[in-house]
Formats: C-alpha cells, structure tokens, sequence
C-alpha cells in the first residue's frame, strides 16, 4: 500500500529554514528532506491504513480494548510517539502484523 503524503507545505518550509543554517551538500540536503518527508508522512499513515482498509474506529476500538476516543488520539499522535505494543494491537485490528526489518540509514 502506498502511503500518501498529506503533511503541509509548512512543516517543509520549517525544516528548509533550519538548512539553511547548515553548509550542506545537494546530495546531503536532499537525503535529510527525503528522511524528513518519510518520518512526516509516518504522522498520517495510521489513519490513512485504517481508511483504505475500510474499517471503523469504533472497531479497532473493540479490538484493541479501548475507547474509540483512544484510537482517535493514538492516530493523531502518529507512530513516532506510539508504543511498539500500542501499534502491534491497532494493526491487528486491522488484520495485519508488525514485521520489523532493520536496514542502514546511508542505504
């Protein structure tokens, strides 16, 4: 599934005012605005898999234990500041599992 960007043009004009202060290469500053548009666009994801998986919040709600409202505020937080356990229960609530794969960040 491919994951959409839906961050703002703001977090990118934030994150190319802090570069700026730096002497960068082309090649340096296009790898940190490509992690950056990955890690802003891991904010998005929970919602956006739920959505094209067709599912309620209401039901992964059920299925992790929870209240609706805790699915609502674990999809606004995004997966950067939720628990491996947290993440592990919603995506079992939506059919999937977590495999995890560790890779280079220079790859």
């Amino acid at each position: 599934m491919k994951i959409t960007d839906t961050s703002s043009s703001d977090d990118f004009e934030e994150v190319d005012d802090v570069l700026d202060g730096f002497n960068l290469t082309h090649a340096e500053r296009s790898r940190i605005e490509d992690r950056t548009a990955g890690l802003l666009a891991l904010d998005s994801c929970l919602r956006d898999l739920r959505i094209a998986a067709g599912i309620r919040q209401t039901d992964v709600a059920r299925a992790m234990d929870v209240t609706k409202s805790a699915v609502s505020q674990l999809e606004a937080r995004g997966m950067l500041d939720a628990k491996l356990s947290t993440l592990t229960r919603y995506f079992a609530g939506l059919g999937y599992q977590i495999d995890i794969t560790l890779t280079p960040i220079d790859a």
